[in-house]
């Protein structure tokens, strides 16, 4: 499996605190199925403002050597959207946001109760930029949790939706787990990712998710969300796969 949501890089976010935390969490993942992630801290988010990708790229390198390529880790990160995105892009190579696999697609939180004015305008501009957004965990957030219609109009202009494993499985509560089947049913679901930060607080659990999406969804959802799309994300490509059951 790929998982394109991943907090593995020490000391920089609520992920793991040091080396032997990040290494224990990786390797976790690597007995969950995971052969790659996307390794994806807070970006511009309160006190995470891990501005410097090169700082970043350091520490998967040194990650990647630690781990022997068992899993492999790729850079990206989760950017906390504001009405700048288009501008903090600009930057090329400078720019703080780095996009997952460094390809076309750009992993991005909304904090709770917080949708910037512009965000319609901003999701256009990035179509134009030929980059994707990837709406992280709308699931857990009352913005899009109680209002489905808010949703697809992103999905409209281009987004795709990357939901948790745990909120599948219910570690976060039944209105989750509740909002991701509406999810689906609307045709809003596109990746299934961990969203991991820790062995013991935030583990991967992409193997039970993936277990629970077969019996409930079905064969095609299960090789969509964790095989065929996370794939194309790697690549910017496409995403073969859109399910729903509306």
């Amino acid at each position: 499996m790929i998982d394109v949501h991943f907090h593995c890089l020490p000391g920089i976010d609520d992920g793991p605190k040091d080396w032997e935390e990040s290494v224990s969490l990786c390797r976790a993942a690597a007995e969950e199925g995971i052969e790659t992630l996307v390794a994806t801290p807070h970006v511009l988010r309160d006190g995470w403002v891990n501005e410097d990708p090169g700082v970043r790229d350091q520490l998967i390198l040194k990650l990647n050597t630690l781990l022997g390529g068992t899993p492999a880790i790729l850079a990206g990160c989760e950017y906390a959207f504001s009405s700048d995105t288009v501008e903090l892009l600009e930057r090329g190579a400078a720019s703080p946001l780095t996009r997952l696999n460094r390809g076309r697609y750009l992993l991005l939180e909304f904090l709770p109760g917080l949708m910037p004015p512009a965000t319609d305008s901003v999701f256009h501009e990035l179509g134009l930029m030929e980059v994707t957004p990837v709406i992280a965990h709308p699931e857990r957030n009352r913005l899009f949790s109680g209002n489905h219609a808010r949703l697809e109009g992103l999905v409209a202009r281009g987004a795709v939706v990357q939901i948790t494993a745990g909120s599948l499985l219910g570690d976060f509560g039944y209105g989750p787990q509740e909002a991701c089947e509406e999810f689906y049913r609307r045709g809003l679901v596109h990746l299934v990712a961990s969203d991991a930060h820790s062995v013991e607080r935030r583990p991967p659990r992409l193997a039970a998710a993936r277990e629970w999406c077969r019996e409930k969804w079905g064969d095609d959802a299960e090789q969509g969300l964790f095989v065929a799309n996370p794939s194309a994300v790697l690549r910017s490509e496409d995403l073969p796969y859109v399910g729903g059951s509306s």
